[in-house]
């Protein structure tokens, strides 16, 4: 180690240094001249100790500096990073897949001796990101990811003055951004490897398959399959349908381009209950790569979910037919019928003991004036928790009706309550509610009913849906009103005769009474809670580079596929600002918004359904870019983009037939011999105590001295 003065580092002119130094050492000289009791040779020595720690000090205070320098050895680092995905171990033209790999990594892992004697290797294998390796047998090639630009990233992060980096790759990104701004951004050059084949295989592949996971028994779903024609232009590619080895549907394609994907609607019937499986397979086609991809199996949950009614009828009335005859034609319902007769009786038998199977329970002239009182608080008891839809009848009891529920019903009536000819009027509030969410002519003529002109009232928490009209002027009674709770719904249709709008010759009154009906049923008997709205990414994670697809399913209040919904969509990402879309309706309440590209990333997404002005439901979710193993997809090696990573950082390109000039290039480069370096090191004297302690024996002894000789 050598060393040299650099000076003083201080703002003191040279004048004043002088006079600081001649001050001290005349104070030291002052201090023992006159001093007769010294000899001459102790007088001497006691100035010269005096002086010199004067002089330390100042020359300290003056801020000396001296500059340490030293020579140092190290090797020539490299830094090898390694592809560890799936892709690299792939078989396919003149490449041999795995075996092929690991004997391309031992050809340019060189022997730490001749010329490679100074050089050190730092391994590093990367798929989602980097990771260390001890050695290349500790890759297992089952990366799902290759995200080339993480490796360049995180490589960043722990440079360390490293010499090269040697990138042993395919090029074959599947998850990331362009590596080509971070190659542009390396400290040292980057001299890549090319593993696998440049010939492009030709492959049929079933990317995927977009579906409800849930539906009704017997109920029609409408799926779509997105395929992938690599190579065969001008062919005609069988799809099918299949349900085991049974085809249920098939179809044919055919495109023009070299490379397409095509997306291929089917439409599958599903009339058997439980959890059932399907496949979308395309048979082998003649010269295809691999039929690995050529199936994809999905499954759809079916569920016998037909609405299961109670219609309890106490009164002998046209209406009471009408309405059975209109549940039994309806296949979405299950009813089950019981017509009371006195007492306890019923025709079709005994209540039903199982409330909680029903769906809904209607009761039709409940209760009838003739009803025993503690039967009727037995059926109150039974049902009161069921979803409820009361129908009025010329016998109905409507005070006891509202004692027996302890007001818990959606109208109130008032002593003088009494029934009268009256017509239909839609309120206000009928473009708010589900239950009249169908077309209503403005000019709707309705034959008269019997129902309220006055002493009825909607309670607090419900809406009233129908009004009367009473010779030609308006009332407030409420002829149907409607109540959600928070576990169930409760419908009032408060009057009777209706079945005149059934028997009518108007065709515009038998399908608003048809309407009505069939809305007021479904809506009471669906919960409030449901889900309405169902969002589903065609697939959880996407690839970087594809079109992000979400499918939609709606439905109405009432439970059935809402056609005529607007679903809002907004996807939210970190790093990217809010995207805004508009789900496109496929009808029959399927609904999909097919998204360009976006960047890798974790996206969450709000949707939000409508029906007009009226708010239907909403679904949040998250869906992530990046990250599925796509490695089948695309396996031809990717030069040009080895080729642009290598000239951005400095270094060069090398297939795998050309490896064994690896190092020859990094030699020329960079040079394998020993580095050496000077360090050199600045150091402020006052910073050592050494000084400190110098000065501090100096004074020491000089004291010890004028203690020795008896001075004060």
């Amino acid at each position: 180690m050598d060393f040299q003065f650099d000076g003083f580092q201080n703002t003191i002119p040279l004048f004043w240094i002088i006079v600081i130094l001649l001050a001290a050492v005349s104070l030291s000289v002052w201090t023992y001249w006159k001093v007769d009791a010294l000899s001459t040779a102790m007088r001497r020595t006691l100035i010269a100790l005096r002086s010199a720690a004067f002089l330390i000090l100042i020359l300290l205070l003056l801020n000396p500096v001296i500059s340490l320098k030293d020579q140092i050895t190290s090797p020539v680092r490299i830094v090898q990073l390694i592809d560890n995905s799936h892709s690299a171990a792939i078989e396919k033209g003149d490449y041999g897949g795995e075996d092929h790999y690991r004997e391309i990594l031992s050809q340019i892992t060189p022997e730490a001796e001749g010329r490679f004697e100074h050089v050190s290797i730092e391994t590093f294998g990367f798929d989602a990101g980097l990771f260390e390796l001890d050695s290349h047998d500790d890759l297992d090639l089952e990366g799902t990811r290759t995200d080339i630009n993480q490796a360049l990233v995180d490589f960043l992060d722990l440079f360390d003055e490293q010499d090269a980096v040697i990138l042993v790759t395919d090029g074959i990104v599947t998850s990331g951004r362009d590596p080509g701004a971070t190659a542009s951004r390396m400290p040292v050059p980057v001299y890549t490897v090319g593993i696998g084949d440049t010939t492009r295989q030709k492959d049929i592949v079933v990317q995927r398959v977009s579906h409800n996971s849930s539906a009704s028994l017997n109920s029609r779903m409408r799926i779509e399959a997105s395929i992938l024609n690599d190579g065969f232009p001008d062919e005609d590619i069988e799809v099918q349908l299949r349900q085991d080895d049974t085809i249920l549907s098939d179809t044919t394609i055919r495109s023009s381009e070299t490379r397409s994907v095509q997306h291929i609607p089917f439409e599958l019937t599903l009339d058997e209950e439980g959890l059932q499986q399907f496949q979308i397979h395309v048979p082998e086609v003649d010269g295809e790569w691999t039929t690995e991809n050529n199936t994809r199996y999905f499954s759809v949950d079916v569920r016998d979910d037909r609405i299961r009614i109670l219609h309890l009828a106490y009164d002998i009335h046209p209406d009471v037919r009408n309405m059975r005859s209109f549940l039994r034609e309806d296949k979405q319902i299950s009813l089950e019928n019981r017509t009371w007769t006195g007492e306890d009786r019923y025709i079709e038998g005994e209540l039903p003991d199982e409330p909680d199977t029903l769906d809904l329970v209607i009761l039709h002239g409940f209760p009838h004036f003739d009803l025993d009182a503690s039967h009727a608080r037995d059926v109150v008891d039974r049902y009161e928790s069921n979803a409820l839809f009361l129908i009025g009848s010329p016998g109905q009891d409507v005070f006891s009706l509202s004692s027996l529920f302890e007001g818990r019903l959606p109208l109130r009536f008032s002593s003088d309550f009494s029934w009268n000819d009256v017509q239909v009027r839609t309120s206000a509030a009928r473009q708010d509610h589900a239950v009249l969410d169908f077309d209503i002519p403005d000019d709707l003529r309705m034959a008269p009913v019997r129902g309220p002109i006055s002493n009825v009232s909607t309670r607090g928490d419900a809406t009233p849906l129908l009004k009367s009209n009473y010779r030609g002027s308006e009332t407030d009674a409420p002829l149907l009103a409607v109540q959600s709770l928070a576990d169930r719904n409760i419908s009032q249709l408060n009057g009777f005769n209706f079945y005149r709008w059934a028997l009518s010759t108007d065709a515009s009154s038998r399908r608003f009474w048809e309407n009505l009906l069939n809305k007021t049923v479904k809506w009471t008997a669906a919960s409030p809670d449901e889900q309405l709205l169902e969002l589903r990414p065609a697939d959880q994670v996407f690839q970087v580079g594809e079109p992000v697809i979400i499918n939609g399913f709606l439905r109405n209040e009432a439970g059935e596929p809402e056609p005529d919904g607007v679903i809002n969509l907004t996807i939210e990402n970190d790093d990217v600002d809010d995207l805004r879309y508009v789900m496109n309706n496929e009808g029959d309440g399927q609904y999909q918004l097919e998204i360009g590209n976006l960047p890798e990333g974790v996206y969450s997404y709000h949707g939000l359904a409508k029906r007009g002005d009226r708010e239907i439901d909403s679904r949040t979710g998250q869906f992530t870019v990046g990250g599925i193993n796509r490695e089948y997809l695309n396996t031809v090696r990717d030069d040009e983009l080895l080729e642009m990573i290598a000239g951005a950082s400095g270094g060069s390109y090398f297939p795998h037939e050309r490896a064994d000039e690896l190092y020859d290039a990094i030699e020329n480069d960079i040079g394998f011999e020993q580095r050496q370096e000077t360090t050199t090191q600045s150091v402020a004297l006052y910073r050592h105590p050494f000084w400190f302690i110098v000065v501090l024996l100096l004074l020491t002894l000089e004291w010890g001295l004028r203690k020795y000789r008896a001075l004060a």
